[in-house]
């Protein structure tokens, strides 16, 4: 007797998902509020040491706008680490 059955049809072909497209979501905001918090704390920091940056009064303007900066920094950082992804 010959075996007259068939070998099973082969598996459909396997599609990887396709990629989400990015997703602005909060990367616009990081960029924006970082550059905005940057600008206003630097001229925050000029306008108390009257533009002499070898002043007394300059160590303080960068005392206090150091964690603005910090901040400000950071949101840039986040925003473009979000912008490669």
């Amino acid at each position: 007797m010959s075996d007259s059955r068939q070998p099973p049809p082969p598996p459909p072909p396997v599609h990887p998902p396709q990629p989400r497209p990015p997703d602005p979501g909060l990367t616009w905001f990081f960029i924006i509020s970082g550059a905005i918090l940057l600008i206003l704390t630097l001229g925050c920091i000029i306008a108390i040491s009257d533009g002499k940056l070898f002043s007394e009064d300059f160590e303080l303007g960068l005392l206090c706008g150091s964690p603005t900066l910090i901040l400000g920094g950071v949101f840039l950082w986040l925003g473009a680490r979000r912008l490669k992804r």
